[in-house]
């Protein structure tokens, strides 16, 4: 045989076993006409926030939806929306692991969305279930992520803090605000919790407390550590924390929604109010942000005792109160 009939036939080959690699990616393995046993009924799956496609794998298989993860995870690569799952409640149908892959592809989670905004109070959370369905909730340590658990505090109410503020996917049905609580605490030790172990439960209440108000009070994440210092110089002190966003939570505690304090408002009868109250109120007056609960953590080192709202929400400190004053006609 001449050398370029070689050659050809090399080639056609090559070309011909290219093809068959190629299409064992197209055409779906001796796997895809095995079907789990049960019936074709969908089945309803929770996707967790954070899950690795790897883990969904996992998930359907564990729920009978699908007979190998191994290929059902192939499948998803190949498909290319193994990065792009959102989490979720899924309604899937069993079938093969390219079946399931391609129905998981085209899927989108009917779950609940909620969002919980840094600040939100307890009147604030009422938008999402009512009274009694967060009571009971948090009011079980079991709904909290297990490390969390040893450091909550005794009332309901004060656990809030210990909710990461972001977007939770939760579905519905009665075990929905179990399942958000469980998820944010979850989320807050993974962004607080694993890096100060040592919190005792007595400093995780009063560390919550005093970043529940420097969320409130402090505008720009860059101002909170100074912030928190402030607060921290009057408690050592003994002065009256007296802050706004105390008194605005205890009106609202009320039923009223105060904007804009006058004088007479300051003289609330209230735990909360740190005109009239000295040390930190009794709990949290809200969800801290991280950077609050950071700040909070660790105040940067300062002798300010006041500060002064400027403009484009930054806030002028200072050391005396003559000094305070002087900052008031400043622009």
């Amino acid at each position: 045989m001449r050398g370029k009939e070689w050659l050809f036939l090399s080639l056609g080959v090559i070309l011909f076993l290219g093809f068959l690699v190629g299409l064992s990616f197209v055409v779906p393995s001796e796997n895809w006409y095995r079907m789990p046993p049960g019936g074709s009924a969908a089945i309803t799956v929770e996707i967790p926030q954070g899950s690795s496609a790897k883990d969904v794998a996992r998930i359907l298989f564990n729920a009978g939806i699908v007979s190998n993860d191994t290929e059902l995870l192939g499948w998803m690569k190949r498909l290319g929306f193994d990065r792009s799952i959102k989490p979720g409640s899924y309604r899937i149908e069993p079938g093969s692991p390219w079946e399931v892959a391609m129905r998981l592809k085209m899927a989108f989670p009917e779950g609940r969305q909620i969002t919980i905004i840094p600040g939100y109070d307890r009147i604030d959370l009422l938008k999402f279930f009512d009274l009694r369905t967060w009571e009971l909730a948090l009011k079980d340590d079991e709904a909290f992520f297990p490390p969390v658990r040893p450091i909550l505090p005794d009332e309901p109410w004060d656990r809030i803090a210990f909710l990461a503020p972001d977007t939770y996917f939760v579905g519905y049905g009665d075990e929905t605000v179990r399942r958000l609580i469980r998820l944010a605490s979850k989320a807050w030790w993974e962004r607080v919790g694993t890096h100060h172990t040592g919190l005792t439960k007595d400093r995780a209440l009063s560390t919550a407390t005093l970043a529940s108000i420097v969320e409130r009070e402090a505008k720009l994440d860059r101002e909170r550590p100074l912030m928190a210092s402030v607060f921290v110089n009057r408690l050592n002190k003994g002065m009256p924390l007296q802050s706004c966003a105390t008194v605005v939570y205890a009106w609202k505690l009320r039923g009223e929604k105060k904007t804009h304090l006058s004088f007479d408002d300051l003289k609330v009868t209230s735990p909360y109010n740190t005109y009239i109250q000295r040390g930190l109120p009794p709990g949290p007056i809200g969800i801290p942000g991280i950077q609050s609960w950071s700040a909070a953590l660790a105040p940067a080192s300062s002798k300010f005792l006041f500060f002064r709202l400027g403009e484009g929400g930054s806030h002028r400190f200072s050391e005396t109160f003559d000094e305070h004053v002087r900052n008031r006609h400043e622009k």
